[in-house]
């Protein structure tokens, strides 16, 4: 995978493409935010669309490595909580808004992503 196309995902995250997310992953991979895991194209596309309903989502990728095992990442990520969120593992009110600083490690197998880890590095004010 190429930085563009890590970018070109990025925009469709940002932008809700969500169809066109699932290409990046692999049939089984494993998503692990903090407080929540997901192991599937499906269910990462679902939680994505329900989430997004109640928080609009930014992020940009700050510092980027990729290699042909995987890809490391500073995102900075922004939420703008625009009604409660009813998931007591992911709590957002509304109003608020959230910006973050997180490392972000893929792990590729076949130019796909097989695992994603989150980790939370700093929050802004």
């Amino acid at each position: 995978m190429t930085k563009d196309e890590f970018r070109r995902y990025l925009d469709h995250f940002n932008n809700k493409r969500y169809d066109r997310l699932v290409p990046y992953y692999a049939d089984d991979v494993e998503l692990g935010l903090p407080n929540l895991s997901l192991n599937s194209p499906q269910q990462i596309v679902a939680f994505y669309k329900e989430f997004h309903l109640y928080v609009r989502e930014f992020v940009e990728a700050r510092y980027l490595v990729i290699d042909e095992s995987g890809i490391a990442v500073e995102m900075y990520s922004e939420f703008e909580c625009m009604r409660d969120y009813p998931n007591e593992k992911l709590t957002f009110k509304k109003g608020e808004l959230r910006r973050l600083l997180n490392f972000v490690h893929y792990d590729l197998e076949k130019d796909k992503f097989k695992r994603i880890r989150v980790a939370r590095y700093q929050q802004y004010s």
